[in-house]
């Protein structure tokens, strides 16, 4: 997947309310067995296992 190369540190781009900004880096990619899509697997600070998310979710950090 284009961008987003393993250890990329990266964050969400919106938060919820209330919720401090998570950091975490790109341990791989996955597809969404449901509808093909290209997912990036993020594992945060403190996380047990990394979870996956759309790319249009994740910024970079600087």
């Amino acid at each position: 997947m284009e961008g987003f190369e393993k250890r990329t540190g990266v964050t969400l781009i919106r938060l919820p309310e209330g919720m401090r900004r998570l950091f975490g880096e790109v341990h791989g990619h996955a597809t969404d067995p449901l509808t093909g899509k290209e997912l990036v697997m993020v594992l945060w600070i403190g996380a047990p296992k990394p979870l996956p998310y759309d790319p249009d979710e994740l910024a970079y950090i600087d």
